[in-house]
């Protein structure tokens, strides 16, 4: 189900690039990168400790990819 949802995706994006929204921030990433949820986290890794357990949604507005991020919360312990 999640890959039919994204071939959607890939197909209506008409940008180069994508608005990736993280911790506050919002900043342009290729959509190429941004397309596929094991891509993009190697890419943020560097920069946002904890992204590999994110939860990541994707919309396509107007022909332009937007990524939000919302990190969980980590299990203490």
């Amino acid at each position: 189900m999640e890959q039919s949802t994204q071939v959607q995706t890939e197909s209506s994006i008409s940008e180069t690039m994508a608005i990736v929204k993280i911790e506050g921030q919002e900043f342009n990433l290729e959509a190429v990168l941004a397309q596929d949820d094991k891509m993009l986290k190697t890419v943020l890794q560097p920069h946002f400790s904890g992204v590999e357990n994110a939860d990541i949604t994707r919309e396509v507005k107007d022909g332009q990819l937007n990524v939000t991020i919302v990190k969980r919360a980590q299990h203490k312990g």
